[in-house]
């Protein structure tokens, strides 16, 4: 029977818990998205339960608002990424972005 010790495992990296503005915008988005999911839940129960179009259509209203906060969250946040990327030419990089604002109608 061997006596040898089994070798302990690497240490875990920590993470950082120094939170960038990206971090918060991508924070802030998913809770967005978390709170449309729900509310886009609540949509399919009032369909359901036969509730009346202006009640479902209000509500989905209220899940395209939230969604579209949500996209506008996330590409507000990385801006700033896409315009000072040196590797891009400025004309293709705007109308990259006008795609993205124009995805969102």
């Amino acid at each position: 029977m061997s006596t040898r010790k089994k070798p302990s495992p690497a240490p875990l990296a920590r993470k950082s818990t120094r939170r960038t503005p990206d971090d918060a915008a991508v924070s802030a988005a998913r809770n967005r998205l978390r709170r449309a999911s729900g509310q886009l839940t609540a949509v399919i129960r009032m369909l359901d339960e036969g509730k009346s179009c202006d009640q479902v259509v209000t509500q989905l209203a209220a899940v395209n608002k939230a969604v579209n906060a949500a996209a506008f969250t996330i590409i507000a946040a990385n801006l700033e990424e896409c315009l000072t990327s040196r590797s891009r030419d400025n004309k293709q990089t705007a109308e990259q972005l006008q795609k993205l604002f124009l995805t969102l109608n």
